[in-house]
């Protein structure tokens, strides 16, 4: 019987941040972030959209949550770096060509009207080497979006004129804090996706 990908035993080139403040617990998640590129259409759509009461996630804000953790211990970390490091997944393009609004968190998001298969298996492996680490899965359906910005005013969702082209090659686990005031994602593992070609 073929072991689920978390648990081959060679591991992927695990590209791990060196310096960051080495206190535990830290409120964890995965994420696809965007290349520079992608972030600045996506600033486009939020000055497109601007509201004067809106919360604007900043540009080094921006992602896609693929799992999120809550507090996580030094012990669990290493856990869950190890799982990942194991993960065979495919690269894949994400197609951003939707903006939609959350009335109760009033969240104005950007999406894929169509959730590439390559994606839906990786959030799927994650939580299956997530919950072998003992953490509990996420009750609602899987929503790949971007969080353009919140305390947002309602907007009629709507398709984009031209879409954003996202090719994602590799996956991160991020740390939520804040520093003096300002809430900050920080990159502590990146791990690569596996190539076709």
């Amino acid at each position: 019987m073929s072991l689920p990908p978390w648990k081959n035993l060679k591991g992927n080139s695990d590209r791990s941040a060196q310096r960051f403040d080495q206190s535990f617990p830290k409120r964890l998640f995965f994420a696809l972030r965007p290349d520079p590129q992608v972030r600045r259409h996506l600033a486009k759509l939020q000055r497109d959209f601007s509201q004067p009461n809106a919360s604007v996630h900043r540009a080094g804000n921006l992602h896609m949550t693929l799992a999120f953790l809550g507090m996580v211990d030094q012990r669990r970390y290493k856990a869950i770096c190890r799982m990942a490091s194991r993960l065979r997944e495919s690269r894949f393009t994400l197609r951003l060509d939707y903006t939609g609004y959350w009335r109760r968190p009033q969240i104005l998001w950007c999406g894929p009207a169509y959730t590439p298969g390559p994606l839906v298996e990786l959030v799927t492996h994650l939580w299956d080497g997530l919950e072998a680490c003992g953490f509990e899965p996420e009750q609602q359906d899987y929503r790949p979006h971007v969080t353009l910005m919140r305390k947002a005013a309602a907007v009629k969702p709507q398709q984009l004129n031209t879409e954003i082209v996202w090719p994602v090659s590799h996956f991160e686990l991020m740390w939520s804090h804040s520093k003096e005031g300002v809430l900050r994602y920080e990159t502590l593992n990146r791990w690569s996706l596996v190539s076709l070609k």
